[in-house]
């Protein structure tokens, strides 16, 4: 069954929900930043908010897809997964991790989303945060697609 990628995206912000552990990668640390926010979530959330927390854009992108979109502060582009490396960098390089506190988390079907909100550790500055990772067919890893970066409102 196909499932609309916009309707995800509504269910998960607007129905949230509790962290699905039924499936996921392989344990990640559990390890967390100083100001991170990291309970009662699965393997997968806990990769995503320990590289936002970390400023670690090779956790972030280990695994991901040969194609990674990256949107930041509106500006969208399709890169390589080598590529998508550097621009991730290059973000954390320009707005330093102070903290990261996931908001919520879904899966749905071979998808599985990651809400959360990102701090600058310099500027009193918050991001909302949304990540999206498919898990192929057969696979047990969870390959990271898409991350999707925006200004929070004051």
């Amino acid at each position: 069954m196909s499932v609309p990628k916009s309707l995800v995206v509504l269910l998960v912000i607007g129905i949230g929900g509790a962290p699905s552990v039924g499936r996921g990668q392989p344990a990640d640390s559990t390890a967390s930043g100083p100001g991170s926010t990291i309970e009662d979530t699965s393997a997968v959330a806990r990769r995503v908010a320990t590289a936002f927390a970390e400023g670690n854009a090779r956790r972030l992108l280990t695994p991901s897809a040969d194609r990674v979109e990256i949107s930041l502060f509106g500006n969208r582009t399709f890169y390589s997964s080598s590529q998508a490396v550097y621009v991730l960098r290059e973000f954390f390089r320009r707005h330093p991790s102070g903290r990261f506190a996931v908001g919520d988390v879904m899966e749905a079907g071979t998808s599985f989303f990651v809400r959360g909100e990102y701090e600058e550790a310099r500027m009193a500055r918050r991001h909302h945060v949304y990540v999206r990772l498919d898990q192929p067919q057969g696979k047990d890893l969870w390959n990271l697609h898409e991350v999707r970066i925006e200004h929070a409102a004051k």
